[in-house]
């Protein structure tokens, strides 16, 4: 199986979202979210497929030493 799925997150508080760095298989990343949802009940989170193209994407800062984080 191929880990294609991170979670991506939005908080109901501020608006601010966010995808996680990490690629989960599908239903490891549904019951992921799920928990995550269960555990903070502020920040919606769910698992969102990533293309080849955003992966590679994702990917570019890291492989050239960047800091990932804004």
């Amino acid at each position: 199986m191929n880990k294609t799925y991170v979670i991506y997150w939005k908080s109901k508080v501020n608006g601010r979202t966010g995808t996680g760095t990490t690629f989960f298989e599908r239903a490891e990343a549904e019951r992921l979210a799920e928990e995550l949802n269960r555990d903070y009940p502020e920040i919606d989170h769910e698992a969102r497929e990533m293309s080849l193209a955003e992966q590679a994407q994702e990917a570019l800062p890291v492989l050239h030493g960047e800091q990932v984080f804004p």
